[in-house]
């Protein structure tokens, strides 16, 4: 039976980020076991004046060691963040994610003096009409917005998003480092107009990586001496070798002769944000540039309907690829899995967290998603289109601009060093191993991760975020998307010309 598999190597790529500036104390000093800088041993010599050592660097950004900030009351409204901002007394409660949340919040109020409130959580849905009324009667409510990509990431082409680079932030937010993504701000964001940020801020920026989850019973039981690790490192993992393996184990088990969520399957899909996860996979670009230089959708084309039409056939023309509606999804595959009825699972890291796949008692391992077929060079994934964006509103008066910017700079730093080790310890503890395929396999998925503008902007590109999902159904997808180019050409005109305002 294959062991439990572990985010071990993804953990080491953040853990040398975080620790990397801790362990450069100069030669002439070490570190004690209370992190305090300690001189080397030995007695300098004679007649000779001692050199103050240096002191030990704790977080992996440029921002003075102790800042101060008055006592300032940080002010955050958030679509759905919540223990990533602020923590209430009721939720101390063990858990190792929160406690280094408390952790990371006490030591950015000491490190800055201030305070940080959760001014407001809305839920997705309400941000943005929060966020606009606020902006649009001139009010100082709010220093910082913490939105959802796809739902509020309009506010910056609505013009109630200030531009980061001409107003000072990047003088002290430092975009370059590896605790924020520059892969994800430059694409959500429109050229060199900065507006949102994203990265360390949150556990949940890496939790919402997809993967595929794979019953290692079941894998076992059916496919006992084969190894689902080597499928993936000699690039074969593909959507015809899912779909033969998926095919391999469904059983009727309740012996009604019917399909049904007691059945054993294969492969589940949501018809939600999972299949947009599964497309990306397959290698899809929705950005691409026109003869022009200028951004340009690029969905209408012979690889998009085949991709299309192998997932339509997977999970509407087989008895072993079942798809869930887009509430059902989460619930419904849980309890397939944990039941040893799935064998692939698509979702992303943060099932890992769930408290029944923790309490388990199959092993399971993870992969990537598969490619579209062979010819495709490299892996692909993306991540759930609610990653947390971070921006401020054009109300923030001027004087708070290098305040304001000290806290992104030193919240996003700290919780990179504090908090994501954490996170990945509470994935790992007691539930994967830590053999060398595994972090191999962890590594290949944090390296394949992708990016892409009109995706992000899909509801102000006439809907284009949906164009998978709300038609998976129907089986005559070449027609839609004939149907659509001139409305996404247009559209996207539009948003462009807003951003570069």
């Amino acid at each position: 039976m294959q062991k439990r598999t572990a985010l071990k190597k993804l953990l080491s790529l953040f853990l040398v980020l975080a620790t990397v500036f801790s362990l450069a104390a100069c030669a002439n000093g070490g570190t004690n076991g209370d992190g305090e800088t300690s001189a080397q041993s030995g007695s300098p010599d004679p007649g000779t004046e001692a050199e103050e050592p240096e002191t030990e660097k704790l977080y992996p950004d440029n921002l003075p060691e102790t800042m101060d900030w008055g006592g300032y009351e940080v002010r955050f409204l958030s679509a759905e963040e919540k223990q990533s901002i602020e923590l209430d007394d009721e939720d101390k409660t063990g858990d190792v994610i929160i406690d280094a949340y408390w952790r990371r919040n006490e030591a950015l109020t000491s490190r800055l003096n201030i305070s940080v409130i959760l001014g407001e959580k809305t839920g997705y849905g309400n941000f943005s009409a929060t966020a606009n009324q606020s902006v649009t009667a001139g009010s100082d409510d709010y220093d910082i917005f913490c939105g959802h990509t796809r739902f509020n990431i309009a506010l910056a082409s609505a013009g109630r998003m200030l531009k980061l680079n001409e107003t000072g932030f990047t003088d002290t937010v430092d975009v370059t480092a590896p605790y924020w993504s520059q892969l994800y701000i430059s694409n959500v964001n429109y050229k060199d107009n900065l507006y949102w940020l994203a990265g360390d801020m949150t556990h949940n920026f890496i939790g919402y990586i997809y993967a595929m989850f794979v019953n290692a019973k079941i894998w076992t039981d059916f496919y006992s001496g084969e190894s689902i690790y080597d499928t993936v490192l000699e690039g074969k993992w593909t959507l015809d070798e899912m779909s033969e393996r998926a095919e391999g184990v469904y059983q009727d088990l309740n012996g009604n002769a019917a399909v049904d969520e007691a059945d054993m399957f294969g492969v589940v899909m949501q018809q939600g944000h999972v299949l947009n996860g599964m497309v990306f996979g397959c290698g899809i670009q929705y950005t691409g540039t026109d003869d022009e230089g200028n951004y340009a959708v690029v969905l209408n084309n012979e690889h998009t309907i085949d991709v299309f039409n192998k997932l339509h056939s997977i999970f509407y023309e087989t008895n072993w690829g079942y798809m869930f509606g887009n509430s059902e999804f989460d619930s419904g595959c849980i309890t397939m899995f944990v039941g040893d009825r799935l064998l692939f699972c698509p979702n992303t890291f943060g099932l890992a967290g769930n408290e029944k796949l923790r309490d388990m008692e199959s092993d399971y391992m993870i992969i990537p998603l598969p490619k579209y077929d062979e010819n495709q060079e490299n892996y692909r994934v993306n991540q759930y289109d609610g990653v947390p964006i971070y921006g401020c509103p054009t109300t923030l008066p001027k004087e708070k601009h290098p305040m304001i910017a000290a806290v992104l700079e030193a919240d996003c730093s700290m919780t990179s060093k504090i908090v994501i080790p954490a996170y990945y310890d509470l994935a790992l503890k007691n539930k994967y191993s830590r053999d060398a395929t595994t972090a191999q396999m962890i590594d290949l998925i944090h390296d394949c991760i992708t990016a892409d503008f009109c995706f992000y902007w899909g509801d102000s590109v006439n809907g284009l975020m949906d164009i998978f999902y709300g038609n998976i159904q129907n089986s005559d997808f070449a027609s839609v998307l004939k149907s659509k180019e001139k409305a996404w050409a247009k559209t996207l005109s539009k948003l462009v010309a807003k951003l570069e305002g």
